[in-house]
């Protein structure tokens, strides 16, 4: 059923502009705010979904009000139209007097004065006349911590000195007083501040918050259902009572309405009243945080039964008449840009349970802290301007628009397919980060969120609020408890009367596309005031980027190039030589597994890297390899190979500028890459390897491009076309020797002379050492191939053979250096698979793995290399510990 339509509640007549700004600009001031968004110019913001506080843009009546403002020091007239704006919203209800049209009219006289400011009034939650000089119970103060700080610092004293006191009349009973401390106050929720002043004044705080903030909620139900996921848990709150001594120490029981630490839910009248018998039971004070109430009363009327036909007016007179006080701020719901204050009921439980001249102790420290108390900080021209809101916010054409709007926010985001949490309230939309990050292997301590946020404002100007593990502090905490009570979101909060649909959109657009690229959105690192209380508006921070396959490849080549002692200039040639063939898609950040259709065959885990060391047994001199799969787009053979070449035309540019450049590749290309119908497991790899002076890039083809049939008869070709017949009369004998072998791989160097190899690879299926060794001898003279085999194959796996599990390979080099028409020179070299498995040292050339970092293992492969010159070189292949979670089968 769709919605009825919404009548627009107001027309904009003054804009303000945007300044121009790129994200580049952006980029250089967040650097210099040290990435903290609350220091970020608010000028230079396009969307600020900062904070709704004090954030509204006001009504031409408010500005005509101001107008009217009277500053004087003592008894402006705004105090007046203040305190009685009061009386009218939170206990006259339907019968308002609206005394602040008066002062607007400018046809107030003295009678108006005694008659109407002056008047003695007493029982509710402002006295007047006389009375308020007397019991003072109504506080102006600056904004709504001011009046938290006001009362949790004077209740703190007033119950320090009861205990000295009782200290001293009782220090011969030898009971122990530590049992009724510290006191406790009891919320569905602490917000930051309230939290703070609270925990300063020397509170222990209790929060029980009803079950279900998460949960899923049908977003067809929005704007029909709402289970108040702001209210108390009054089950848990009273099980907590329960305990007498729990009961003793309880101060306060403080309900937010609406709650913003839940997310600005709201609590629903049955809650309210379930809540103040509860505080009536123990005889404990029940206070509002009644920043948004109107907000609330909207909800009440709109979602719980029984309140659909009674005005807003009388909604908050009724939900107020459960309340012995609150503290407001009224750059929230009283559509204010500064002010805030405190209100207790005369003579009521606050008073009885505290002090009977509490008023008198709260108004000595207002006057100490703002000022006068007829203005408690706050100029008379918002004085004015509050009393003229709190009429306006009860407006139901207002709330209608205002709780509205923020539903369509929140609707829009859902549509681009973001996480939200669900229904959204009426200040606020708040994504949900733990659903956002759900398939990125995101943890709290990353605070990932606040990454989030960073990434919105500087690529996208728009200015958000991380309200969860940085913001509550996940890692100061403790107990799993305490950790596991933090919600993980992101506040969007609306400024009232500020923004069109035009921010929205643009809004849920740039989240749509974060969310599209939700991996690749950096972490933070806390750089400065990590310890300080509500550290989110005053600490240094820093992003952390995701770890990329490329940042993961240069780390681990780094620190393989330390435990072979590779110099500086070594070990730049291999970071950047990384950074060129990794690009674009080395900036991806790894997922904890693959998240294409294609897996690559390039290392064990399916990760598209591979690195190798090879190390002379003779000399202990060592050389480093790195090898890449070229990722692509999609995840089919044709579009890998589209990569492959791609790069090979790269390397061919950057490296081999000079002819002969990529004549030998081209040469043979078509045989690997057939123009259709081609076939993996792979497209090709290229390989650097770091040789002194000068890098080596060699690429591997795939000879079963065609088909696993046409293999052999690819090899034949490509050796036929590279002047090189009697490589091929090389491995068919071989072959003759071992029918069941297999072409696998086909490796071309792409430098030229005298680096211009060509190697064949060779499966050998259910093989043994000794047939492997004798296989080998014809090609390795001067050595003793089968006293060789047999111990690198017995030191490896602890047996002679058959190996039916894995296939070892063989792979034949063949070169001609002394130029075309020359002996063909052929070396081989034996690959032994190993697994994933880790190697203890047997031999001197197996100890390299000690000296490498974590995230490094050895690979599959373990290769022996019989040079007659050289002596043997063993080769150990690394795989990178990406996808640490998905090892190769078979």
């Amino acid at each position: 059923m769709d919605e009825p339509l919404m009548p627009p509640a107001h027309n904009v007549l003054v804009v303000h502009p945007h300044i121009s700004i790129t994200p580049e600009e952006r980029e250089t001031i967040l650097r210099s705010v040290e990435y903290n968004v609350f220091a970020f110019s608010a000028a230079l913001v396009t969307c600020d979904f900062l904070s709704d506080s004090g954030t509204t843009a006001m009504t031409d009546v408010q500005w005509a009000a101001m107008l009217r403002g009277d500053e004087s020091y003592g008894r402006n007239s705004g105090y007046y139209c203040l305190l009685d704006a009061f009386r009218d919203v939170f206990e006259r209800g339907d019968n308002q007097e609206y005394l602040f049209r008066d002062v607007l009219a400018g046809t107030i006289d003295s009678r108006f004065y005694l008659n109407k400011f002056l008047k003695p009034q007493s029982g509710g939650f402002v006295n007047g006349g006389p009375v308020q000089l007397i019991r003072p119970n109504f506080f102006v103060v600056p904004q709504g911590r001011c009046a938290e700080f006001l009362l949790f610092s004077t209740m703190a004293n007033i119950l320090e000195a009861s205990r000295a006191s009782a200290r001293a009349t009782s220090s011969d009973t030898g009971r122990d007083e530590g049992l009724d401390w510290p006191p406790v106050i009891i919320s569905n929720g602490f917000f930051d501040t309230t939290s703070a002043n609270a925990s300063v004044a020397g509170f222990e705080l209790h929060a029980f918050l009803q079950p279900g903030l998460t949960d899923p909620f049908p977003i067809e139900k929005v704007s029909i259902e709402n289970p108040f996921r702001g209210n108390l848990d009054v089950a848990a709150a009273s099980a907590f009572l329960s305990d007498p001594q729990n009961a003793k120490r309880t101060a306060l029981i403080l309900l937010t309405i609406t709650n913003n630490w839940a997310a600005g839910q709201p609590v629903s009248m049955a809650n309210i009243e379930a809540t103040a018998a509860l505080a009536r039971q123990h005889g404990i004070p029940l206070f509002f945080d009644a920043c948004r109430f109107a907000e609330n009363a909207a909800f009440i009327q709109t979602f719980e039964r029984g309140y659909s036909h009674m005005a807003i007016a009388q909604i908050v007179v009724d939900m107020f008449a459960h309340a012995d006080g609150f503290t407001i701020s009224l750059k929230k719901d009283g559509l204010a840009n500064m002010g805030g204050a405190l209100c207790f009921r005369d003579e009521g439980v606050f008073a009885s349970r505290f002090a009977p001249d509490i008023g008198i102790r709260l108004k000595e420290r207002q006057i100490v802290c703002y000022g006068n108390d007829s203005y408690g900080g706050m100029s008379g021209r918002d004085l004015m301007a509050a009393a003229v809101g709190l009429h306006q916010v009860t407006q139901e054409a207002y709330l209608r628009n205002r709780i509205g709007q923020v539903r369509r926010f929140a609707q829009r985001l859902v549509e681009k397919g973001v996480p939200v949490l669900l229904p959204p309230g009426g200040s606020a939309v708040f994504l949900d980060m733990d659903g956002f990050f759900a398939d990125c292997g995101r943890s709290y301590g990353e605070f990932a969120a606040v990454g989030f946020t960073l990434e919105l404002l500087c690529k996208y100007g728009i200015r958000s609020a991380e309200a969860g593990p940085f913001g509550w502090e996940w890692d100061k905490k403790t107990s799993a408890k305490e950790r596991d009570l933090i919600p993980n979101l992101v506040r969007l909060a609306v400024p009232r009367n500020v923004m069109t649909d035009v921010h929205f959109e643009y809004t849920a657009a740039a989240i749509g596309q974060l969310y599209m690229r939700r991996h690749t959105i950096p972490g933070a690192r806390i750089t400065r005031g990590a310890e300080l209380r509500i550290r989110h508006f005053q600490s240094g921070l820093e992003p952390v980027p995701v770890h990329t396959f490329l940042g993961k490849a240069q780390d681990d080549i780094a620190r393989l190039s330390a435990a072979l002692g590779l110099d500086q200039a070594a070990q730049k040639i291999l970071a950047e030589s990384l950074a060129f063939s990794m690009k674009p898609w080395g900036q991806v950040p790894i997922h904890e597994q693959p998240t294409c259709g294609w897996l690559s065959d390039c290392s064990y885990n399916h990760s598209p890297v591979e690195y190798s060391v090879a190390i002379e047994q003779n000399t202990g001199k060592s050389q480093l390899r790195f090898m890449i799969e070229a990722q692509a787009a999609g995840n089919s053979i044709e579009a890998y190979q589209r990569s492959a070449l791609d790069l090979t035309k790269a390397i061919g540019v950057k490296y081999l500028d000079v002819p002969p450049g990529l004549d030998r590749f081209n040469a043979i290309s078509d045989l690997f890459f057939p123009l259709e119908a081609a076939q993996g497991p792979l497209a090709a790899w290229h390989s650097l390897v770091m040789d002194t002076p000068t890098p080596r890039w060699k690429i591997y083809l795939n000879p079963r491009a065609s088909g696993p049939a046409r293999a052999s008869d690819v090899v034949r070709d490509a050796l036929f076309r590279l002047g090189m017949p009697d490589a091929h009369c090389v491995l068919e004998t071989v072959r003759s020797s071992d029918p069941h072998s297999s072409s696998i791989y086909f490796s071309l160097d792409l430098h030229p002379k005298p680096h211009d190899r060509v190697k064949v690879y060779l499966a050998h299926h259910n093989c043994s050492a000794a047939s492997l060794a004798g296989l080998i001898a014809p090609w390795v003279p001067g050595t003793a191939p089968e006293a060789e085999v047999h111990r690198f194959f017995s030191t490896l796996a602890g047996s002679d053979g058959p190996y039916d599990v894995k296939s070892p390979i063989t792979c034949f080099a063949f070169t001609r250096p002394d130029g075309e028409g020359t002996a063909l020179k052929t070396e081989v070299t034996v690959h032994f698979p190993l697994g994933k498995q880790r190697l203890e040292a047997r031999d001197a050339v197996l100890t390299l793995h000690h000296e490498t970092a974590a995230g490094v293992e050895f690979f599959q492969w373990v290769g022996l290399k019989l040079a007659k010159s050289r002596g043997p070189v063993v080769t150990f292949y690394f795989g990178p510990d990406m996808f640490s979670g998905l090892a190769r089968g078979g």
